[in-house]
């Protein structure tokens, strides 16, 4: 029993993790380096085109695994000290808070989409007005 009490702490620790990222993502402090970064670990993550297909054995699934967590890491490292404190307190708080679970996980995933969204628009802004130059 203490090894799925265990797991379901270390659940809960990620968790609140990529919601402080999120978080910190919306902070303006954050350079827009650090949001592609960001959005392309996501975009990598959802999306069906891979480095390696996932119908090939172990290797199919764990390119995705390590890319995304490369990029999460990166992108976390490259936030200020301050943000991620600010984010990752603000994410205890919000996790931790009485709200029904089902209410917040709504809005965990909806916040996910606000990301992917914004991130996507971003690029292509940038995109757009890097070859209007």
């Amino acid at each position: 029993m203490t090894q799925l009490n265990t797991l379901k702490q270390k659940t809960h620790e990620i968790n609140t993790e990529i919601y402080a990222l999120y978080l910190s993502y919306r902070d303006s402090r954050v350079g827009w380096h650090v949001r592609m970064l960001l959005a392309l670990a996501i975009g990598y993550a959802i999306s069906p085109v891979d480095l390696v297909p996932d119908l090939t054995a172990v290797f199919g699934y764990l390119d995705d695994v390590v890319i995304v967590a490369a990029g999460f890491r990166a992108s976390y490292k490259l936030l200020t000290k301050e943000v991620r404190q600010e984010s990752l307190l603000q994410a205890y708080e919000d996790m931790n808070s009485d709200t029904p679970t089902s209410a917040f996980a709504i809005k965990v995933v909806s916040y996910a989409w606000l990301l992917l969204i914004s991130l996507l628009v971003v690029f292509c802004y940038k995109l757009l007005h890097m070859h209007s130059l």
